[in-house]
């Protein structure tokens, strides 16, 4: 053992440690091929790495308390190297080994322009020096040297570039103490994991490809047997089906999920960061473990843990080399906060639409903002408010935009305010959709006092300047109370009329911003509406003749008119300014607000067939009601659908869908859509 005076450890990691060769490449060699370095570039030698190293240094750097390191060193010049670099931020080396017939660890590693990473490891030392660990753990005899690492520990951090049975050994020990945290971390060797050392982790924590192998090494399939979860979700919940307590995987720029063992859903967006300062990725996912550790033993909450992780990953990527690309707590801390308040430094979730590169789809995606309501228990943090709802609402993957209810997401923050929480989410404002107050319940642009209707028409006018300042052109009015009750209650022609002179006033007042009307045939609010159809909303549009002026539809509010969404689309074409997407079973004046597709999948993919043929240039919004579902997943759920009935829709053979419209044919156009359907 070394000589160390250090008092005992609050974190202690226990693994690798390795002398690092980097060889800088334009692409990976292929089976069998010669490939010679970048031009000018030298290998970059004897680099201090290996994820027990690393992950103990990033501790030690971020950690406010003390670390400790249990490894084994080779025979060479390189476990000096290996030694100086845990000594000189302060880590304790008392209980590693040192073995004069072993080299130490290597690793060889490929790195090319983008900075990702591939690498060879020889395992020296790190595989042959835990001799004495394996009789005590063949004997089930532990000596003072395992007591005295574990005495005063909080977390013992693990990997698994060292053999199985040092891992099973010292979490067993750790988990006897049963104040212990034991932090698995899955890279390393790929081996199966068994079921007695699953139980032993309080925290598994794979890549996402390390995942998927466990999965498959455990009998389990990664596939979620249309249970409509997300994938990593579902690997996750079949590690916890074997006895894992709280997985957290990593998924590079993509961020990082985390499935607790209570079944909360937790995403971590990757850390905002330029790709052009993306210089190494070697170890990245080594100083987001460690910094979730240290977070999670301050005490904070795991979506902080998991942030301050995400940020220690994107301070590592701009330097070379693992344990050199360490960041201090300053540099973490001043990136976290350049990040928030700089609006030019999104989050990195991958967003839908046109110049995104998410595959070229053309559209961006939004959704309701009150169903982030939904399912508090599976959010960490409070949801009070509508910036509580746009935080949520930043974790779903895809999404683009957000569309405001106006006034009342405007309550309880300025529009400035709103406009900064979706910057620095990465989001765009889709809409600003008019809520009219229940003091209109007698109706808004049709109530019968002069100065309500006044009112709202002011407030609609608003609400287009709203629209401009958040940087949207679109305002999409959705009266609840525009209607009646009764025959012989209103003038329907009288009623008419206010519309059209409201509407043309609003659209005189701001040409730059388009206006949009969502019918609803019927509601408890209102059980005739004035515009009750997609027809009489065209008539309505044709009256107002203004060129700013045109509808939204609502698949849902479609279908309870009894109407073919498809062809109302067809109806309305250059006029269709909005899309709101969503299915339902159409029972008697039911407003469902079910998963896109999830119950008229025919309807479904006619519906995007119709949008791609009028040339439809606005964004998809989902206005469903998760209510029982993660209202995450099923935006996520909802995002995937629709693309995946987009590329049906381009398999179709439109000289065959031509013919059989030509024809009527039933048949044919049946066959078309199985055919189709079948690509979704």
């Amino acid at each position: 053992l070394l000589d160390s005076s250090k008092a005992s450890s609050q974190i202690v990691v226990v693994g690798s440690i390795n002398a690092d060769t980097f060889l800088p490449v334009s692409r990976l060699p292929t089976e069998g091929e010669n490939l010679t370095l970048r031009p000018g570039c030298s290998p970059t030698v004897d680099v201090p790495g290996g994820k027990g190293c690393t992950q103990a240094v990033a501790s030690a750097k971020l950690s406010l308390g003390t670390v400790a390191f249990c490894g084994q060193f080779g025979n060479d010049a390189a476990a000096d190297i290996l030694l100086k670099a845990l000594e000189d931020e302060d880590v304790d080396v008392s209980h590693c080994g040192q073995h004069d017939d072993l080299p130490s660890g290597r690793g060889w590693v490929f790195i090319t322009d983008s900075g990702s990473v591939s690498a060879v490891v020889s395992g020296g030392s790190n595989t042959g020096g835990w001799k004495s660990w394996q009789q005590m753990h063949q004997n089930g005899l532990v000596s003072d040297e395992i007591d005295d690492l574990l005495e005063n520990a909080k977390c013992i951090m693990l990997q698994r570039e060292v053999p199985e049975y040092v891992n099973v050994l010292i979490a067993s020990e750790a988990k006897k103490r049963k104040n212990i945290v034991v932090f698995q971390d899955v890279g390393g060797e790929d081996r199966p994991i068994s079921r007695h050392m699953l139980k032993l982790c309080d925290y598994l924590v794979p890549n996402e490809s390390e995942l998927k192998r466990l999965v498959l090494s455990l009998g389990e399939t990664t596939e979620d047997g249309g249970k409509e979860e997300d994938e990593i979700v579902h690997c996750a919940k079949m590690l916890q089906k074997h006895g894992a307590r709280n997985v957290l995987v990593t998924c590079g720029s993509r961020g990082s999920t985390l499935v607790t063992e209570a079944g909360h859903v937790l995403h971590q967006p990757a850390s905002a960061l330029a790709s052009s300062t993306v210089v190494d990725e070697t170890g990245a996912g080594d100083c987001y473990r460690a910094a979730f550790v240290v977070a999670l033993l301050e005490g904070r909450t795991l979506h902080e843990c998991m942030a301050f992780a995400s940020a220690a990953g994107a301070c590592s990527v701009t330097k070379t080399g693992a344990v050199p690309s360490t960041p201090s707590r300053e540099e973490v801390e001043a990136h976290m906060k350049h990040a928030t308040a700089n609006p030019d430094k999104v989050l990195n979730i991958p967003r839908g639409g046109k110049d995104i590169g998410d595959n070229n789809f053309p559209f961006m995606f939004g959704s309701r903002l009150n169903s982030m309501k939904d399912r508090p228990e599976l959010w960490q943090e409070p949801l009070h408010n509508p910036h509580d709802y746009v935080k949520r609402q930043a974790m779903i993957q895809g999404l683009g935009c957000v569309d405001f209810n106006y006034p009342q997401h405007f309550h309880t923050w300025s529009v400035q305010e709103a406009k900064e929480a979706i910057d620095e989410a990465g989001l765009k404002a889709g809409a600003v959709c008019l809520r009219y107050p229940s003091k209109f319940a007698r109706g808004a642009m049709n109530h019968p006092d002069e100065a309500f209707r006044r009112e709202a028409i002011e407030l609609t006018k608003e609400a287009a300047v709203v629209a401009k300042e958040l940087g949207c052109d679109e305002v999409v009015v959705w009266s609840a109370y525009d209607g009646y009750d009764y025959p012989f209650q209103v003038d329907y022609d009288e009623k008419w009329s206010q519309l059209v002179r409201a509407f043309r006033e609003c659209c005189d007042a701001h040409p730059e911003v388009k206006f949009s009307l969502e019918y609803k045939p019927t509601d408890e609010n209102t059980r005739f509406f004035t515009v009750p159809s997609t027809g009489a909303a065209l008539l309505l549009v044709k009256e107002i003749d203004r060129p700013n002026m045109g509808l939204t539809l609502d698949v849902g509010h479609m279908l309870m008119s009894g109407e073919n969404p498809a062809q109302s689309i067809a109806m309305v074409g250059k006029r269709l300014f909005g899309i709101q997407l969503n299915d339902g079973y159409t029972r008697l004046a039911a407003e469902d607000g079910m998963m896109f597709g999830s119950i008229h999948p025919s309807m479904a993919l006619e519906i995007i067939y119709q949008l791609r043929r009028i040339g439809f240039s606005g964004h998809f919004y989902f206005d469903t009601f998760p209510q029982r579902t993660d209202p995450v997943l099923e935006a996520e759920y909802n995002i995937a659908r629709v693309k995946a009935f987009w590329k049906a829709v381009e398999t179709i053979d439109e000289s065959k869908a031509n013919q059989a419209m030509k024809e009527h044919d039933a048949i044919s156009a049946l066959n078309l859509v199985n055919e189709a359907l079948r690509n979704t």
